[in-house]
């Protein structure tokens, strides 16, 4: 039943394709989620185009770097951008969605240097940790940033960080758990998989959006329909179609 029924939503929302506003959206390189690389631009872009179909829009992606994908939907240059934690500070320039997708954001760090875990890292001393440009900090290692036991780093890439970590020149990385597990497969050796490690406990599961920015007027009125559109692609299950295609390593541990 739930296929017809999204079946039947698919067909009239393609029936009103012709008719549907176009949201312009900045799409970024963050495997196996997002990816120009990957078909169908990888799970959250898949997702978003889905759920914006049922919601009466279309989306047009253009990918760019994440700062600059940021700095676009604050000064209203483009729609929206897909996929954000939201931060207070996001809130003042962009609306968000409810969540695309949530994962765990985990801390690496070298193998042969040992990092203490939770409580404990509240002790840490004289830590450097890197910081992708567009990633988002955390209240607890900005605490601790704060009492001067942290000091952050930014770093162009995920990617970038990894192997300053395995250089010594940083000591950890904050990333979400299935982003590390796609670096790791792709982009490392066998030999530099085995010198990184994990801390046990994560820092938080994290909730990513889409989000658009406030500089639009119809901004509202679209995040309410794509809204709409991503409770029924829950709903119908293609959510969890699509899970299944394009998140294929979903769930296993780093």
């Amino acid at each position: 039943m739930k296929s017809i029924v999204f079946a039947l939503a698919m067909l009239i929302s393609t029936l009103c394709a012709s008719h549907a506003q176009t949201l312009q959206l900045a799409n970024g390189e963050w495997p196996p989620y997002q990816s120009a690389r990957l078909p169908r631009y990888g799970f959250a872009s898949a997702v978003v185009s889905e759920a914006a179909v049922l919601g009466g829009l279309q989306v047009s992606y253009g990918f760019y770097p994440w700062k600059r994908a940021e700095e676009m939907v604050r000064s209203g240059h483009i729609d929206g951008s897909l996929v954000w934690s939201q931060t207070p500070l996001r809130d003042s320039f962009a609306l968000f969605s409810e969540p695309i997708l949530q994962d765990r954001e985990i801390i690496i760090h070298h193998a042969g240097k040992p990092l203490a875990d939770w409580p404990l890292r509240q002790q840490w001393q004289g830590v450097h940790l890197a910081l992708p440009l567009g990633s988002r900090t955390f209240h607890e290692l900005v605490q601790l940033e704060r009492a001067g036991r942290v000091e952050y780093h930014r770093v162009e890439s995920p990617e970038n960080g990894l192997r300053m970590i395995l250089a010594g020149r940083m000591t950890a990385m904050t990333m979400a758990s299935s982003v590390y597990r796609s670096l790791r497969r792709d982009k490392l050796t066998a030999q530099e998989r085995s010198q990184l490690a994990t801390l046990p406990t994560p820092i938080e599961t994290v909730p990513f959006r889409l989000m658009l920015s406030r500089a639009r007027p119809q901004a509202a009125a679209q995040l309410a329909a794509f809204n709409r559109g991503l409770q029924l692609l829950r709903q119908s299950g293609r959510y969890a179609q699509l899970e299944k295609q394009l998140l294929p390593h979903a769930g296993k541990a780093p």
